[in-house]
């Protein structure tokens, strides 16, 4: 678990770590732990502090819903308003959610769920149009899947429509729609204002602030990012594994795991019940919308 472990690292040598993410079930924190749950486990196999696991955020919904690890290896709501609270802090960011309307939230969600239930049936996509509270999805229907091609058609129409609401002018608050490789996401919000708020939040300036992500076109959802912070494109896990392992190797960190030979342990262990649990969390949850389903038994 090479990945898991720098992140582990990284967090022991006072490094922020935040999961920003369109993945938004609001603020029910059991949903994003099924997400992270192999990485959840490792940290508390390896026995973060409470200050360590304070340095743990991950930013539902592009930038709506900010979480964070607490002692118990749980997922927490971070606190919103008030001394210390995240709405507080990016009071001044006018595109920030504390300073949205709900009544411009309502018309860009709305033009969006046209736009995509539009591309559906010019499609002919096997496909449904998923509505939440700051987010409205095109996803494919079960046993199903969306051409590549059609979900970057999906992304280019609405991308123009929406640029057409309020007289040409745009939405009257920041969004983005983007091709998840699998489905089409029209976000309240994007990463850009995710980033700005972790940044005030934190106490972090942009120059000491590093965006890691696979999605920089202008169809993807990493593409705002690169106007408030330095970023690096990666393709895969092993890329972003090995930019970790660069951070820590520049600062001086011992990063290498134990040696099995010396530890007495096997090179590679197999453990048959923690991959029937992930792959029991897979069945059992809804990516897209976070509803857990009962799996039949044999």
């Amino acid at each position: 678990p090479k990945l898991a472990n720098y992140l582990y690292l990284l967090l022991k040598c006072g490094v922020s770590v935040a999961v920003v993410t369109a993945a938004g079930y609001e603020y029910m924190t059991e949903k994003y732990e099924y997400r992270l749950s192999g990485l959840l486990s490792f940290f508390k196999e390896k026995g973060l502090t409470e200050q360590e696991c304070e340095r743990f955020y991950l930013f539902g919904g592009e930038c709506n819903y900010l979480l964070h690890l607490g002692p118990d290896y749980k997922m927490r709501a971070a606190k919103e308003n008030g001394p210390g609270g995240w709405h507080t802090a990016s009071l001044n960011i006018p595109e920030a959610p504390r300073n949205w309307d709900e009544d411009d939230v309502k018309s860009l969600l709305d033009a969006a769920e046209a736009s995509l239930t539009n591309s559906k049936e010019d499609q002919n996509l096997k496909a449904r149009v998923i509505r939440k509270r700051r987010a409205v999805g095109l996803v494919p229907k079960p046993d199903a899947s969306i051409p590549r091609e059609a979900l970057d058609e999906a992304v280019l129409r609405i991308q123009a429509e929406l640029q057409q609401m309020n007289a040409g002018k745009g939405p009257t608050l920041p969004f983005c729609a983007f091709n998840g490789g699998r489905d089409v996401w029209v976000d309240a919000g994007n990463k850009r204002v995710g980033v700005q708020i972790l940044q005030v939040y934190l106490g972090i300036p942009a120059a000491e602030t590093l965006h890691i992500g696979d999605q920089f076109l202008n169809t993807g959802n990493d593409f705002a990012a690169r106007a408030v912070c330095p970023c690096i494109w990666i393709t895969s896990p092993e890329e972003t594994t090995y930019i970790l392992k660069s951070i820590l190797r520049l600062a001086g960190v011992d990063y290498q795991l134990p040696d099995p030979t010396e530890t007495g342990k096997p090179e590679c262990s197999i453990n048959f019940s923690e991959i029937q649990r992930r792959t029991m969390a897979v069945q059992r949850m809804d990516v897209y919308t976070g509803e857990v389903k009962e799996v039949p038994t044999k």
